[in-house]
């Protein structure tokens, strides 16, 4: 394109006058104007056909997850009334092992470990074991010749 010389916006004084265009000019213009307004139009309708097709699969999702959920509760309330009978006897089960920490400390390191409740007297360490016990003698093995 050839340059334009359009009157600067800060000249007030002046009048205000359009610049001339040659036709072919003003044609190349238009014709680059209607490009850009069909490409534009064309976006828009692929942004409006990815934005329902978005929609529709997600309305197949929820659709298809509300029904998987419906034939899914039946098995979930059989579940939640099989946890509620069977916690009374898990409550009494930790309580005898608890009872049972109370004659056998060496178990309370592993309750506390495996079920998170802190034993009553924690289980000895290794250093206060070795300390107690007297290192075991070995007989020397003869070098081979």
């Amino acid at each position: 394109m050839s340059d334009l010389n359009l009157p600067s916006p800060s000249s007030s004084s002046t009048p205000q006058t359009t610049p001339s265009f040659n036709s072919s000019e003003l044609m190349e213009l238009r014709t680059k104007c209607n490009e850009l307004q069909s490409q534009t139009n064309t976006l828009r309708i692929a942004l409006l056909v990815v934005a329902f097709s978005l929609g529709a699969f997600f309305f197949l999702e929820s659709s298809r997850s509300g029904k998987s959920l419906t034939s899914l509760r039946p098995q979930a309330a059989q579940i939640v009334e099989a946890s509620k009978t069977i916690d009374p006897a898990v409550t009494r089960f930790l309580g005898q092992l608890a009872e049972f920490t109370k004659t056998h400390p060496d178990f309370g390191g592993i309750l506390g470990k495996y079920i998170g409740r802190p034993s009553a007297t924690p289980a000895p360490s290794n250093a206060a074991v070795q300390a107690n016990t007297k290192p075991a003698t070995v007989a020397p093995v003869p070098a081979k010749k």
